[in-house]
């Protein structure tokens, strides 16, 4: 997980079905990751504007995230490799 509550977006475009749920160029905060018997649950709220989103995994939400903050998630894989090596 790279994302934590507090972290900070705004969805300038709709690109995809997701998007839709959030107003456009209004500034989004995560408040709440928990877990649902479909998957993970992130709330976002903007403006009084609250929006769930359910996905499949934490990797797929910070993958939401950074598309919208244009930032690359690090390859936390290859690190944790890396360093557990012996």
């Amino acid at each position: 997980m790279h994302y934590i509550v507090g972290t900070n977006f705004i969805v300038k475009r709709h690109a995809n079905i997701w998007d839709s749920k959030f107003k456009l160029n209004i500034p989004y905060n995560l408040i709440n990751i928990s877990t649902v018997q479909e998957g993970i649950k992130y709330l976002f709220i903007g403006q009084g504007d609250h929006v769930e989103m359910i996905f499949e995994s934490t990797r797929q939400a910070d993958g939401f995230i950074a598309s919208h903050k244009k930032e690359q998630i690090p390859d936390y894989d290859s690190f944790y490799q890396r360093n557990t090596a012996l």
